[in-house]
């Protein structure tokens, strides 16, 4: 469910428009013993176990067979859903970011956290320009998942010494980790029940920008001051900003001027005049239609270039001004571009004359 911010809802929407009707559930529980009914030639197919987080599934069946018959029965729901399939693999399989293992000694079922192939183990490294919250914050997040997903303390341990030992890869100290590690534990171990008394103090929160230790400095004595006024009733915190690398290097190849499409663009005549205008399709093809200088149809660049048969436009001239997808703001985009170049410029457009 890649793509806008809505798309993995509407996936899941639609994933229970064509699948819930035909699920049966057999007991109180939503995901055992489960049963799907009978449609397209299928027999009705009774599952010890069915999960499903948006398009991932993990079934459990008690034979590979009954597995690829669900399989083909998964696929023939709708046209647009091709599913792929997975089996155990010794006594292995991942479903999104666990790794579920059968331990046949003890007939249970362990978890622990899957990583894909691809994981490269590469994290915010230590010496990054960023602020200390957030490489706090990466640990914390790691240790959180780990405890959270291992269902066994060896295998929690097996996840805490790789944390700490991908994070020395990445600049971290041992001592930072380990103190962070016993930080997180030490809340979700000792369970504090003492009650609060009093109202809660009011949140206070403000963004300065990051500029290295001095902001740590900065929110340092912010809080000094807080403590020495004696505002018990506040609780301030300091939000640093930060810029992210990608925002000044392009790690994507830049797209050819004749592939842009919603942009709004000024075309250059020899003469000085110029003409603004705006497209949804490639520039190429909107500046090849203004070139046309026979048949109906032409525009004020091609009526100016027939009029003026020494005069000639080149697409290397073409000025990208700005990029919108939707067309009334790119509208409105061209209206101002064409506003502020009438006051120096001698403009083609039909309507500005």
């Amino acid at each position: 469910a890649t793509g806008p911010p809505p798309a993995p809802i509407l996936a899941d929407i639609f994933m229970n428009y064509i699948s819930e009707d035909n699920i049966i559930r057999n007991t109180e529980h939503n995901f055992k013993d489960v049963s799907f009914k009978s449609i397209n030639n299928f027999p009705q197919f009774n599952l010890k176990l069915f999960i499903r987080y948006v398009d991932d599934t993990l079934a459990v069946f008690d034979n590979k067979q009954d597995a690829l018959e669900f399989f083909d029965y998964l696929n023939s729901l709708h046209s647009c859903i091709k599913f792929t399939m997975e089996c155990e693999n010794d006594d292995k399989i991942s479903f999104l970011d666990l790794l579920l293992l059968r331990n046949r000694d003890s007939d249970r079922l362990d978890i622990t956290v899957y990583r894909k192939p691809t994981h490269s183990g590469v994290f915010t490294n230590y010496t990054s320009f960023v602020p200390h919250f957030i490489k706090v914050g990466l640990v914390k997040t790691l240790v959180c998942r780990a405890y959270r997903i291992c269902s066994t303390w060896p295998l929690f341990h097996n996840e805490i010494v790789y944390i700490t030992n991908t994070l020395m890869n990445n600049g971290y100290t041992k001592s930072f980790t380990q103190g962070i590690i016993n930080s997180v534990l030490s809340k979700y171990i000792i369970n504090d029940s003492s009650v609060k008394e009093g109202p809660s103090p009011l949140k206070l929160c403000f963004t300065l920008p990051y500029i290295g230790d001095a902001s740590s400095r900065v929110q340092g004595s912010i809080n000094s001051c807080i403590k020495q006024l004696k505002l018990g009733f506040l609780n301030i915190h300091v939000i640093n900003s930060y810029t992210r690398i990608e925002k000044n290097f392009k790690f994507k190849d830049l797209q050819p001027k004749h592939l842009l499409c919603n942009v709004v663009y000024q075309i250059n005549c020899s003469c000085g005049d110029r003409y603004i205008g705006e497209t949804s399709r490639c520039l190429k093809i909107r500046f090849d239609e203004h070139c046309k200088t026979t048949g109906t149809n032409m525009t004020e660049v091609g009526k100016h270039l027939l009029d003026n048969p020494a005069h000639s436009v080149n697409f290397d001239e073409v000025n990208i001004l700005g990029f919108e997808t939707n067309t009334r703001k790119r509208r409105v985009l061209e209206s101002l571009f064409i506003q502020d170049s009438l006051l120096k410029h001698t403009l083609l457009n039909d309507n500005f004359k």
